[in-house]
């Protein structure tokens, strides 16, 4: 087994919603999930070289496994922001309304790192791959920044990265247990695509975070990688 594993320096707040939290009340993940990584990677993908190129990446990344290893510490800041939401009952010339949701926004303080595993791709595929995360900028919510440092190939995962539903074990002092989303089998470029009235094929799978919880508060909760 075979995994290309980039590394990136977090360079602003991070937030991705859960996606079965509702929008008045959206509680973050603590990493990024393997949907939000590939639809990152195919937005990469349609501004560097357009649309066909993008569809014919689709093809291959939708079906590669991707792990992540966190940043060594990660503070969850709690807050109510405003928001402008479409109203129950339209208005004319007033399509919004404002209104307060929870929201929660993450510093991290260390390295992140995305793994693919890529035993099945070709060696183009496999290079292609390595220039899309060189130019993968933004995860999660917009705005959340990351610096690119280097990518390396490993025949295996450390502790660090999060164990999903079927890995082998890790033995962790520690975890945070999420539910993550990833393409599922029926996942078409139609169905991603948000020109077209179908829904995405999500997949959920069960996920441990190795994160132990250090100190919170009513503002904040810290968070210490395990691994």
């Amino acid at each position: 087994m075979t995994w290309l594993v980039a590394t990136y320096e977090p360079t602003a707040l991070f937030s991705l919603k859960d996606s079965q939290a509702t929008s008045a009340a959206g509680k973050s993940l603590l990493v990024p999930s393997p949907y939000a990584v590939k639809t990152a990677l195919i937005d990469v993908a349609v501004n560097w070289q357009g649309v066909a190129f993008a569809q014919e990446v689709f093809g291959w990344l939708r079906r590669l496994a991707v792990r992540s290893s966190p940043p060594r510490w990660a503070c969850v800041t709690n807050a109510f922001v405003k928001v402008q939401r479409p109203p129950k009952n339209a208005e004319p010339g007033n399509p919004f309304k404002p209104t307060v949701a929870f929201r929660e926004y993450i510093q991290f303080r260390g390295e992140l790192r995305l793994a693919f595993e890529v035993s099945g791709l070709k060696v183009d595929q496999r290079q292609l791959l390595s220039e899309l995360l060189m130019r993968l900028n933004m995860l999660g919510k917009r705005g959340g920044f990351i610096q690119w440092l280097d990518s390396a190939e490993l025949s295996e995962l450390d502790a660090t990265f999060v164990t999903h539903t079927g890995d082998p074990r890790t033995t962790l002092s520690g975890a945070v247990m999420h539910y993550l989303d990833d393409y599922g089998p029926k996942m078409t470029w139609d169905k991603l695509s948000t020109f077209t009235a179908e829904k995405p094929d999500r997949m959920v799978v069960s996920a441990l975070v190795p994160y132990r919880l250090v100190r919170s508060s009513k503002r904040s909760t810290l968070y210490q990688r395990t691994g």
